[in-house]
Protein backbone atom coordinates (compact mmCIF):
# COMPACT_ATOMS: atom_id res chain seq x y z
CA UNK A 1 0.00 0.00 0.00
CA UNK A 2 1.61 3.24 -1.17
CA UNK A 3 2.17 5.37 1.83
CA UNK A 4 2.45 9.52 1.15
CA UNK A 5 5.26 10.79 3.33
CA UNK A 6 7.54 13.53 4.25
CA UNK A 7 10.94 12.58 3.93
CA UNK A 8 12.22 15.28 6.48
CA UNK A 9 10.43 13.95 8.87
CA UNK A 10 11.17 10.81 8.20
CA UNK A 11 14.80 10.98 8.51
CA UNK A 12 15.87 12.56 11.55
CA UNK A 13 19.39 13.11 13.37
CA UNK A 14 19.84 11.97 16.94
CA UNK A 15 20.47 14.85 19.16
CA UNK A 16 23.56 13.68 19.93
CA UNK A 17 24.52 13.25 16.62
CA UNK A 18 25.57 9.45 16.60
CA UNK A 19 22.60 7.86 14.82
CA UNK A 20 19.94 8.33 12.47
CA UNK A 21 16.14 7.35 12.86
CA UNK A 22 13.59 6.44 10.30
CA UNK A 23 10.37 6.71 11.95
CA UNK A 24 7.54 4.79 9.54
CA UNK A 25 3.85 5.99 9.43
CA UNK A 26 1.67 4.29 11.40
CA UNK A 27 1.09 1.13 9.57
CA UNK A 28 -2.19 -0.90 10.18
CA UNK A 29 -2.55 -4.62 11.70
CA UNK A 30 -5.36 -6.27 10.85
CA UNK A 31 -5.37 -8.00 14.42
CA UNK A 32 -4.38 -4.99 16.20
CA UNK A 33 -6.33 -2.82 17.80
CA UNK A 34 -4.65 0.17 16.98
CA UNK A 35 -2.15 1.12 14.18
CA UNK A 36 1.46 -0.11 14.25
CA UNK A 37 4.07 2.45 15.03
CA UNK A 38 7.95 1.47 14.28
CA UNK A 39 10.87 3.76 14.72
CA UNK A 40 14.45 2.24 13.54
CA UNK A 41 18.11 3.93 14.81
CA UNK A 42 20.98 3.37 13.01
CA UNK A 43 24.46 4.33 13.73
CA UNK A 44 26.52 6.11 11.44
CA UNK A 45 28.69 2.93 9.51
CA UNK A 46 25.26 1.33 8.75
CA UNK A 47 23.67 4.19 7.03
CA UNK A 48 27.28 4.02 5.42
CA UNK A 49 26.31 0.52 4.27
CA UNK A 50 22.91 1.42 3.41
CA UNK A 51 23.90 4.61 0.98
CA UNK A 52 26.14 1.78 -1.01
CA UNK A 53 23.31 -0.44 -1.15
CA UNK A 54 21.16 1.62 -2.28
CA UNK A 55 23.43 3.10 -4.86
CA UNK A 56 24.04 -0.37 -6.39
CA UNK A 57 20.03 -1.25 -6.30
CA UNK A 58 19.70 2.37 -7.86
CA UNK A 59 22.30 1.71 -10.97
CA UNK A 60 20.05 -1.49 -11.41
CA UNK A 61 17.17 0.52 -11.83
CA UNK A 62 18.07 2.36 -14.87
CA UNK A 63 17.64 1.69 -18.58
CA UNK A 64 20.41 -0.43 -19.26
CA UNK A 65 22.44 1.43 -22.35
CA UNK A 66 22.63 0.38 -25.46
CA UNK A 67 25.30 -2.08 -26.57
CA UNK A 68 28.23 -0.51 -28.56
CA UNK A 69 28.17 -0.79 -32.53
CA UNK A 70 30.37 -3.35 -33.54
CA UNK A 71 33.75 -2.06 -34.72
CA UNK A 72 36.02 -3.36 -37.23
Amino acid sequence: MPVEIDTATMWTLSPDRRSIRLTLPPLPVASAPSPLKVALDFEASTVDEMIDRLTVLRAHMLATPPKPSRRN
